[in-house]
Parts: C-alpha cells; sequence; structure tokens
C-alpha cells in the first residue's frame, strides 16, 4: 500500500502542476478538464499519505503539505461551478414576449442513429433558436422537417463532425459562416431580431479539442478571436456551442474576461454535458456565454438523446438598459496583451 500511496501522490501532484505551464501542448492541457476528478484523487491521496507514508517526520509532513496545497489549488478552481459560490449572471423577473428567448444547444453526435429522439426533444422543448453541432449531410436531411418550424436557418452540415446548423423562428439577418482558423472547421455568426425589434449578435462555434496530433492554439485562438470582435462592436452578444473546454480553463476565463461575457453556471453548478456514456468523467464542454444585457430566466441540462453530449437549454431575457451581472471580471492589461499575443500567435500557425 505504501508503493500504491506513492505513485498516487506523484500522478496528482504532476497533474496538479503540468496544466500551469504556459502551453497549447495538447497532452498538458488535456489536465485542464478532469479538475474535480484530480481533487477527489488528490484528497484520497492526504489521507493515505497520512496513514502509509513512514518517511522521516519532516519529510513527510512537506508531502502531506504539498498534497494539500494542490487539493486547496484544485478546489478553488471548480468551487466556482457550485452554489457555494457567488452568482455572476443575475435571474431575471421580467420575461416578456418582445424580449425573451429561448436557446436549445445540442450536439447531436455525427453517428448517432437515434434522430427521433433529437426530434422529439425540439418538439417537446419547442426553442426559439436550436445551434446544432456535428451535423452531416444525413443528419441535414432528417433536420429538414424542422424548416417550417424554424423558417430561419443557417446550415452548413459536413462529415468531419465539425458541421453546424442554427434554426431559428426568429429572423435572421447579416448571416456568415466563418473559418477564422481553419478551413474545415466553420463558426456561425449572425444577427437575431427579437419581436421588439431589437437586434443581438450570436456567434455559434465548435473548435477542434485538444488530443494527439492536435494542440489547443487553433481552439485558442477562435475564441480570442470571437472575443475580440464582441470587444470592438460592444453590441448585446450570445456566444454557444461545443467549446471542447471547461469553464475553469484558463483559455475559457481569458476570454471571458476579455470580451466581458458572463458564464451563467457559475454558483449554480457544472451542467456537465460529456460523456454521456463515461458517468465518472463527465465535463462542462457545451457552453452558453452572454454579455450583461441578458438577464437570466432557467438553465438546464436535458436527457440525452443518443449522442455523446447533453442537451442545453437557457432562457433570456433582454434588458438592454441593465446590467444583469455582479462582480463581472475585466481583463487587466498584462490579460489583454495575451489575448491579443495568442490572437496573433494563432493566425501566424494558419
Amino acid at each position: 500500500m505504501r508503493v500504491f500511496t506513492l505513485i498516487l501522490c506523484a500522478i496528482v501532484l504532476l497533474a496538479t502542476g503540468l496544466p500551469l505551464i504556459d502551453t497549447a501542448t495538447w497532452w498538458i492541457r488535456i489536465f485542464d478538464f478532469p479538475r474535480v476528478q484530480i481533487a477527489s484523487l488528490t484528497f484520497l491521496a492526504v489521507i493515505l499519505g497520512f496513514v502509509y507514508i513512514d518517511f522521516k517526520l519532516k519529510f513527510k509532513i512537506s508531502i502531506l503539505v504539498i498534497l494539500i496545497i494542490s487539493l486547496i489549488y484544485q478546489l478553488q478552481l471548480i468551487i466556482v461551478y457550485t452554489p457555494l459560490y457567488r452568482t455572476q449572471a443575475k435571474d431575471s423577473n421580467k420575461e416578456s414576449e418582445e424580449n425573451s428567448l429561448s436557446l436549445l444547444v445540442s450536439n447531436v453526435r455525427m453517428e448517432n442513429e437515434d434522430k427521433e429522439s433529437f426530434h422529439s426533444l425540439v418538439i417537446e422543448i419547442d426553442p426559439d433558436i436550436l445551434l446544432i453541432n456535428e451535423p452531416d449531410e444525413l443528419w441535414a436531411e432528417s433536420i429538414a422537417r424542422l424548416d417550417k418550424k424554424f423558417p430561419y436557418s443557417i446550415k452548413y452540415p459536413l462529415d468531419n463532425t465539425y458541421g453546424m446548423m442554427l434554426l431559428s423562428k426568429l429572423p435572421l439577418i447579416e448571416s456568415s459562416v466563418n473559418f477564422l482558423v481553419r478551413d474545415d472547421v466553420p463558426s456561425i455568426f449572425t444577427k437575431i431580431t427579437l419581436p421588439s425589434g431589437s437586434k443581438i449578435d450570436f456567434y455559434g462555434v465548435h473548435p477542434e479539442p485538444p488530443k494527439p496530433g492536435t494542440d489547443t492554439y487553433e481552439r485558442d485562438t477562435e475564441l480570442l478571436i470571437i472575443g475580440k470582435e464582441i470587444r470592438e462592436t460592444k453590441n448585446p452578444t450570445i456566444v454557444a456551442g461545443d467549446l471542447n473546454d471547461v469553464g475553469w480553463s484558463g483559455t475559457s476565463k481569458l476570454f471571458r474576461k476579455y470580451s466581458e461575457l458572463v458564464d451563467p453556471r457559475e454558483g449554480r453548478g457544472f451542467y456537465n454535458s460529456y460523456s454521456v456514456f463515461v458517468p465518472l468523467f463527465r465535463y462542462p464542454l457545451d457552453h452558453i456565454f452572454y454579455s450583461k444585457e441578458f438577464g437570466l430566466l432557467t438553465l438546464e441540462k436535458l436527457e440525452g438523446i443518443g449522442s455523446d453530449h447533453f442537451p442545453l437549454l437557457i432562457k433570456l431575457n433582454f434588458e438592454p438598459d441593465e446590467d444583469n451581472t455582479e462582480g463581472k471580471e475585466k481583463a487587466d492589461p498584462k490579460e489583454e496583451k495575451d489575448a491579443e499575443d495568442k490572437i496573433e500567435a494563432g493566425k501566424s500557425e494558419k
């Protein structure tokens, strides 16, 4: 048991220390994801270390102190997504037909053959806007049955798992499919016209995840390019999609600070959307961020539809004269420069 304990201690300390390195290397950035699991294993290592490590007292205490510091570090990252932390995005009690909208975000998984579960969910939820990640041509053919329900759409199916579609009951204008970093990974931009006539910017995204042979500079650059556009326009904005990143990662936090958007999950819960198939390793990979003009009506993680992602549903109320945030963080000069440097570095790699 002593050998097992020492190996466990080495693993959790390595898993805690590696992500502190400022690099886009995939095998390092992958440790941004399992913070809850690493924290749990670190807590176990503290208990086992207290019992089974039999070094001299000063060495044993040193190891335990380092483990406890590592545990505290992990917990301070993830506690933000629990009810123990303050909510940054305020609730709203001003729902109005003129200015409210519901958005369903669903990564359908390209290989998923259970298309009826998806359609049943859409009929049941009846959202105003539907963002679909990973549709290929077969999914596009199936989704075409929703055209009458959603008269406005932007469709870009692909067979590489990065297809994207946006269906809407609300008018869409100035729409475009953009390739910000890679020629085979699209993102969507459009302006949504609310019944009141107000217009809001919407970005649909699905950048590549960290995986063997693919570092994260492309994912990071795509998010920060969008963040720069939001920062410059200062328009009311919603960003949604499968970001292949977790809310507590350095890139995600930098993006939110730089763009001055909020994450409605802070102070409310993890809303782990992936993976449906591996309950012990679930992460919040699907995101919905928005600017201060929106008040939160509801946020839900829905039942599975045969995909490896759970769908997310959010209802927002547009309140242009209100600041519906509390304690919203903004990028300091150093973080602004960091964001600009990452954008330039990512573009140079394209």
